[in-house]
């Protein structure tokens, strides 16, 4: 589908969900009856495991929902091959154990950090991604956003991570050499005419490469962050603000008001920034860039994202995939307040 067509669309009404050959995007709507798609994360990813015929190995932070369990438990039932990875602070909660009691083998990090990643190889060729948490919340009042991407070589560089953890067991690696490679892995593939790039915290920089990204902008620069922690960052977007770029953001509004935020420190810079309009969480974790770059994943603009946690972030180069990302942040970005 021609990006003409898509925005055609995207203008007139709220498609099923924004879709190419390879490329699907889903976005929750807990403020509103529709939204940019009018399929939610939670229903796409139980379509997309019933759909896996030979695996689904998931990398979730969190894991609660009731119907995305129950799509797991009958992919295994069918003989799909189903491994899990969770965060130790999430492993004994309910629908953990029923996936464990079936006998679905679940790792956690059983450390400090966060197992923080949301993402998932479905059959070695399907990545899912994005803000995502698999529980109630994630899907009905928060606001999220989720991509599936079919590609093999996209799934290959996800697949190393994912054994990383679940076969190896290891979590929080900074190593830059030794028996492993971790760092020295492939990252990115071309689809089509389109560049995507796969990163991993904290074994890569992310934030550097995120700022890297912002130091070429050329005319804009939009961010949905629920947690904006990182002054390099933000200095780099006050920088390009200060140069004439477009700069403007959502803050989530919890935590706005702390000493780490740089909700404020924007403020003061003249940036156009808000807080969210979201009695429960605005979750995203975006970061658009002269809307045809996508900077979306797990990580959050944040120190504990960048040093302590597991996180994966993906960062797409597509005016299409932009432009619906784009409209959720009209929406949120309109009804956010400027306080």
């Amino acid at each position: 589908m021609k990006f003409a067509r898509i925005a055609a669309v995207l203008f007139f009404m709220s498609p099923l969900f924004a879709s190419d050959d390879w490329w699907q995007v889903f976005f929750t709507h807990p403020q509103s009856k529709t939204g940019v798609t009018a399929v939610t994360p939670e229903k796409a990813l139980v379509k997309t495991i019933n759909e896996a015929k030979e695996s689904f190995f998931g990398a979730f932070y969190d894991i609660s929902s009731v119907p995305v369990t129950n799509a797991i438990l009958a992919a295994q039932k069918r003989g799909a091959d189903i491994r899990i990875v969770t965060d130790d602070s999430n492993y004994n909660k309910l629908q953990v154990s029923r996936l464990e009691t079936a006998g679905v083998p679940v790792v956690s990090d059983m450390r400090k950090g966060l197992m923080h990643n949301k993402f998932a190889v479905i059959d070695s060729r399907k990545v899912w991604t994005g803000s995502y948490n698999i529980t109630g919340n994630g899907e009905n009042r928060n606001n999220n956003n989720a991509i599936l991407i079919d590609s093999p070589e996209l799934a290959g560089i996800f697949l190393a991570k994912f054994r990383d953890m679940f076969e190896l067991k290891i979590f929080g690696n900074k190593k830059k050499t030794g028996p492993f490679g971790i760092t020295d892995r492939k990252y990115h593939v071309k689809i089509e005419d389109t560049d995507i790039n796969a990163y991993f915290a904290p074994e890569n920089d992310i934030e550097n490469i995120i700022i890297g990204r912002i130091k070429r902008a050329k005319t804009s620069v939009r961010f949905m962050a629920f947690s904006f922690t990182s002054a390099s960052i933000a200095e780099a977007m006050i920088k390009k603000f200060k140069e004439g770029v477009e700069v403007s953001g959502v803050f989530e509004n919890r935590g706005s008001g702390t000493k780490d935020s740089q909700f404020i420190k924007m403020k003061v810079e003249g940036v156009p920034v808000r807080l969210d309009s979201n009695k429960y969480a605005m979750h995203h974790k975006v970061i658009i860039i002269d809307d045809y770059r996508l900077i979306t994943g797990s990580y959050n603009f944040s120190k504990n994202a960048s040093r302590n946690n597991d996180e994966n972030c993906i960062m797409i180069d597509n005016k299409a995939i932009t432009a619906f990302y784009i409209k959720e942040f009209d929406n949120i970005f309109k009804a956010g307040t400027k306080k």
